[in-house]
């Protein structure tokens, strides 16, 4: 125990020392990047901050609140809920550096080096405290159960209210094709929100799985079907905030000359395909979460929720179809309306 606490102190303090040269370098031009990453990409670029908060002041907040929880708890005798807030500290760092990394696979589309061993810091603290406190996390769950199911629901709560949210600003962009920085950055804060209350309803969720002794939740038909939706809820977050709504708002600002009309429509058409994907999901999410399944086995529910995804995309797809003929017609009204100027 007294080793694997050391650990991870010591994997914090590296930590924080990354984070502050990435601070202390990221606006200069001679940012250094082992290996030949591209870090300048990743530490200013579109996806360099977190709701308006900079990644490598956030990473600083987090190395630094490890660090000084787990010395409290190697130099002295603690309560065991200090405990489990560490551990849970390391559960949220090790969910957020999931999430950077599939911002480096799929958003920038560039490793920054630094920001991998960042990553790869924040794992091995995980590791090192599940390692260490697994016991402690598992009883603190089985007795605040009820905390945790609460807690779930209301990250799919907030993941259901944020991503309709986004899916009305987005379509409304893709309506008029006109966006304001203003709404972009509203967009980023709903995305951003979606990620925090899937983040939460995963790690809630696990502690559920983890204290399900009596099989409750486990073996319920719904679960695995639960699984596949929090599966296609990352998918949509990949493809519609990270790969096609940045190509379609740097499009408007023409900052991708490269995208002719065809492949305006074709991002168009996936976008708002997957608007329904995302909202379909989260509201399928919340009913398998709040009514009870047993008459159903797990295929007739997964052929349930295939069903709503395809109505939901058929609709959206038909009203993309409406929304571009009206678009289309305006146009043509005022290019008359100027020819006869």
């Amino acid at each position: 125990m007294l080793s694997l606490t050391l650990g991870i102190i010591i994997s914090a303090i590296g930590g924080l020392l990354l984070t502050r040269y990435i601070a202390s370098q990221k606006h200069t031009s001679h940012i250094v990047c082992p290996n030949g990453g591209n870090c300048s990409e990743s530490t200013n670029g579109r996806f360099s901050k977190f709701l308006g908060i900079p990644l490598e002041n956030l990473g600083t907040f987090y190395y630094l609140l490890i660090a000084m929880t787990y010395l409290v708890v190697l130099i002295r005798e603690v309560p065991s809920w200090v405990v489990i807030v560490g551990l849970l500290l390391t559960g949220i760092g090790f969910a957020f550096s999931m999430y950077l990394t599939i911002v480096q696979v799929f958003g920038v589309k560039k490793w920054c080096t630094l920001c991998l061993g960042s990553m790869a810091i924040s794992l091995l603290i995980f590791a090192l405290a599940f390692l260490g406190f697994k016991g402690e996390f598992v009883e603190f769950a089985y007795t605040y159960r009820d905390l945790l199911k609460w807690l779930y629901m209301a990250g799919v709560i907030i993941g259901s209210l944020f991503t309709t949210l986004h899916a009305s600003v987005f379509v409304n962009f893709l309506n008029d094709f006109d966006i304001t920085r203003k709404e972009e950055r509203r967009l980023k804060m709903f995305s951003h929100s979606a990620w925090v209350a899937l983040g939460l309803s995963f790690l809630t969720g696990l502690g559920i799985l983890l204290t399900d002794y009596n099989f409750e939740y486990s073996q319920a038909n719904q679960t695995i079907v639960m699984i596949v939706v929090v599966g296609m809820l990352i998918v949509y977050e990949v493809i519609v905030n990270m790969i096609v709504g940045p190509k379609l708002i740097d499009m408007h600002f023409g900052d991708h000359p490269e995208l002719d009309d065809h492949d305006h429509m074709m991002q168009r058409k996936i976008s708002f395909a997957f608007v329904a994907v995302g909202v379909v999901s989260w509201y399928s999410l919340l009913l398998l979460s709040v009514f009870n399944w047993f008459s159903y086995s797990s295929g007739q529910i997964l052929i349930g929720y295939v069903a709503l995804l395809i109505i939901g995309v058929l609709i959206t797809s038909l009203v993309e179809v409406v929304m571009y003929r009206k678009s289309l017609h305006i146009i043509e009204e005022d290019y008359q309306e100027e020819k006869q100027d």
